[in-house]
């Protein structure tokens, strides 16, 4: 039989080596940033290669830095821009990168969260010195959120959109644009550049069933998530009737008693990507609307992957990054 004391030492020992496994890479680490020249880490000056903590700070200079995370996603963070990293995100503070998520991680730009759909997805966005963020999918389809975590606007691989973000207060009057359709026996909005679909809270819709308008009012989350509600205080009518191919497109109807239409039918037209005049008053036909505090308005296309949308948005809140 060993003495006490040689059984006291021994667990002193196992204590200690489990109080030190915390300390490890392992167990502190969500990935290496790297870079082929100089880089900063929390304001620490590296070359190589450098291991990232949560909230860690990566500011490039004249080279690229390429953030490999333990949660599967990528990040490439152009030269002279600055992100910092967490575990569910990585916040843009400054420049441009692009983000590849093998799992539901987001990347945040100002009072914007956008997030992939499904896995392999990449984005890149980039803060313009105007306050625009500039949000583009090559691949995958991604969800863009305000600071408040309402919808604004679902992008689409091969679209690019811009924000201007402004802080505005809380239940700030919003609207948006698109042909009033029935959907799950709901009156709907969808728009087809950011592929909205805005549940119509209030009355009187019927009036307005299968026509293109302008809606007015406050927004807020819908229950299933992914969508948007807005409490409606009045409608402004643009266009009558041609709203039939819209709702073919997400298998709606345009609630004038006619027979659901079905998604497998014929696609609604692509928007145009001919820039809107400047002088389109508010409420006219080419007129920009606004979601959740988010005016918008396609501005252009270029093609080959380039641009292929604009919007211009006033979102509410503050940064969650701060």
């Amino acid at each position: 039989m060993e003495p006490m004391w040689v059984n006291s030492v021994l667990a002193a020992v196992m204590a200690a080596g489990l109080v030190a496994r915390p300390a490890t890479a392992a167990g502190g680490s969500l990935g290496v940033a790297t870079a082929e020249g100089p880089f900063t880490v929390n304001s620490a000056l590296v070359r190589g290669n450098a291991t990232l903590t949560d909230g860690a700070a990566v500011e490039t200079t004249t080279a690229p830095s390429r953030l490999n995370l333990a949660s599967g996603a990528k990040v490439r963070l152009d030269p002279n821009s600055r992100a910092r990293v967490f575990t569910d995100r990585v916040v843009l503070e400054k420049g441009s990168g692009e983000l590849t998520a093998t799992r539901t991680y987001s990347i945040e730009a100002r009072t914007l969260r956008i997030t992939p759909e499904a896995p392999n997805s990449s984005a890149r966005v980039a803060l313009r010195a105007d306050k625009v963020v500039q949000v583009a999918s090559s691949s995958g389809r991604f969800r863009v959120h305000n600071a408040a975590g309402i919808l604004v606007s679902n992008l689409d691989p091969g679209l690019a959109l811009e924000f201007e973000p402004q802080v505005t207060g809380p239940g700030a009057p919003s609207s948006f644009v698109g042909c009033v359709l029935k959907k799950d026996d709901k009156f709907i909005v969808y728009d087809q550049t950011t592929r909205m679909i805005v549940e119509l809270r209030g009355t009187g819709f019927e009036k307005e069933a299968g026509n293109r308008v302008q809606v007015n009012g406050t927004a807020r989350a819908a229950a299933q998530g992914n969508t948007q509600a807005l409490d409606v205080t009045s409608v402004i009518r643009i266009e009558q009737g041609g709203c039939a191919d819209v709702a073919k497109e997400i298998g709606a109807d345009t609630g004038t008693g006619g027979a659901k239409a079905t998604a497998a039918s014929k696609p609604a037209r692509t928007p145009k990507s001919s820039p809107a005049p400047a002088s389109t008053p508010a409420g006219s036909a080419g007129s920009t609307g606004m979601s959740a505090g988010t005016k918008i308005a396609i501005i252009g296309a270029v093609a080959g992957g380039g641009v292929a949308a604009a919007v211009v948005a006033t979102q509410s809140g503050s940064d969650r990054s701060r």
